[in-house]
């Protein structure tokens, strides 16, 4: 692949093969955005066209050093952070350790990804690196809550950027996974902008599961489901050994639904909601509801997605605010 290839991020590549032909790269770089919208794959091109013996503001994706840089394996490139839960100081140590006058007259490239889960050490060492960096060196952060990043490091970066993904984009992309247009229709909903779980979220196995679990939801907030029978659901669908972990995910889901009620009986907007495969239930179920409730349930999901933000144990925040939304139901 190459930048050309990246989709839906036209204004990216364009500034990208800009500072290319000119060649008046800056020395670091902050692809901001959601998860699954290109931000890795643009850093991943950029290194290569920094490093492409064949074009000047592009890759050729077919020279050795592209070849070596598409599987993580030349040595202009270090790539840290990038299944880390948090980025530690260790990696940043490594990363100004493993520096050196780029080979082939090309760039050193420094990619740290989820560089906003950055310990306060390691943001200190980073700011120490960043502020005198090697000659022909360009550091990219990805970040997706910029908001995290400290000052001193965010303003000495050009930051860009990246856009949601178009809901038929990605459905045009599930369907090419084999889906039906009404499955590729769900998962574009689902997937609200992003690729991250496309894979997952194009497996029949999981659609079928999800509408199972997305049922059991709706029976709770219609006061037909208790607690433990949604936590033993919960568990089935996402495949974990502990019915009470992935808090985050459980409250994004909820959330979802809690909006398409609204949308639906409040609003009667059935072409914004996300879980088009509920719209009948919905529709029949809940024709009459009440505003403030579903606001204080919403609160309740906010006030937990906060809350897990913090050390606090995940399975506490889960299992209080389901009572919580019960004690609102009810």
């Amino acid at each position: 692949m190459a930048l050309e290839d990246i989709k839906e991020q036209d204004h990216i590549v364009k500034y990208l093969k800009s500072i290319l032909r000119k060649d008046r790269i800056p020395p670091m770089l902050l692809l901001s955005g959601r998860k699954g919208t290109g931000r890795f794959l643009a850093a991943t091109m950029f290194a290569k066209a920094l490093n492409c013996v064949n074009s000047t503001d592009d890759c050729c994706d077919k020279c050795k050093s592209c070849v070596a840089i598409e599987h993580r394996a030349h040595p202009n490139m270090i790539v840290i952070g990038r299944d880390a839960d948090v980025v530690k100081i260790e990696y940043i140590r490594d990363m100004i350790n493993a520096s050196f006058v780029p080979l082939n007259n090309g760039y050193r490239v420094n990619i740290i990804d989820n560089s906003d889960k950055s310990t306060p050490e390691a943001f200190s060492c980073m700011l120490k690196y960043l502020e005198e960096p090697p000659e022909r060196t360009v550091n990219i952060l990805i970040a997706e809550m910029v908001e995290l990043l400290p000052e001193t490091i965010k303003s000495r970066a050009v930051e860009l950027k990246f856009r949601s993904l178009s809901a038929a984009f990605i459905k045009e992309t599930a369907k090419k996974k084999g889906l039906s247009d009404e499955d590729a229709e769900i998962v574009s909903k689902m997937a609200n902008g992003s690729m991250e779980k496309i894979k997952l979220f194009s497996s029949k196995d999981f659609l079928k599961k999800r509408k199972i679990f997305i049922e059991y939801l709706l029976n709770f907030l219609l006061d037909e489901v208790i607690v433990s029978k949604l936590l033993e659901e919960w568990k089935n669908f996402s495949g974990s050994n502990d019915s009470i972990s992935n808090a985050k995910e459980f409250f994004d889901i909820f959330a979802t639904l809690l909006q398409d009620i609204l949308f639906v009986s409040v609003l009667h907007d059935t072409e914004h909601i996300t879980n088009v495969d509920a719209l009948g239930f919905i529709a029949d179920k809940f024709a009459f509801v009440d505003r403030s409730k579903l606001h204080k349930m919403y609160g309740v999901v906010l006030e937990k997605n906060q809350a897990l933000l913090t050390n606090a144990i995940q399975q506490y925040i889960l299992l209080d605010g389901l009572f919580k939304i019960k004690e609102v139901i009810k």
